[in-house]
């Protein structure tokens, strides 16, 4: 389990954000074959370069709310989906940012996100470090919001 607020200025070595989109690619395994591929694609680097996975701690709520959909839907089992998250979690070092919801507001509005996307884009640039992310609309505002895109 891997909680930890994040301090003003504290930087993580050799990081990666990745947005829930990619994430639930990996256990449900659904979406385009360019999806998938762009999935793959993030969890080899995880793999070979050793990449720190940060999250914002809204994470925690789109992972579990997207695997309860799957389970209601019978795609996944109770059990299975309880271990797929478990291993989501311990993959992932979860960020209780300091950012506020004028923050997000702002950032909502001016890259046309909605304010669960902005925090992900704000974490990543608060790291310098790429965004991983399968929605169209978070790509292009990364690219405005002067950030780094994975591609």
């Amino acid at each position: 389990m891997a909680f930890k607020s994040l301090i003003k200025d504290e930087q993580y070595e050799n990081a990666i954000v990745i947005d829930n989109s990619v994430m639930m690619r990996w256990l449900f395994k659904d979406g385009s074959a360019s999806d998938q591929t762009y999935a793959k694609r993030v969890l080899q680097a995880i793999k070979t370069k050793e990449f720190t996975v940060l999250v914002p701690y809204v994470w925690v709520y789109e992972s579990a709310f997207v695997t309860h959909y799957y389970v209601k839907q019978k795609t996944m089992s109770y059990d299975d989906a309880i271990s797929r998250l478990d291993a989501l979690f311990e993959l992932s070092t979860v960020i209780r940012g300091e950012e506020t919801p004028n923050q997000l507001f702002e950032i909502a509005q001016s890259y046309a996100v909605s304010s669960y996307d902005a925090s992900y884009l704000l974490l990543a640039k608060q790291q310098e470090c790429p965004l991983a992310t399968l929605d169209k609309k978070m790509r292009k505002s990364c690219t405005k919001f002067n950030g780094i895109l994975y591609k």
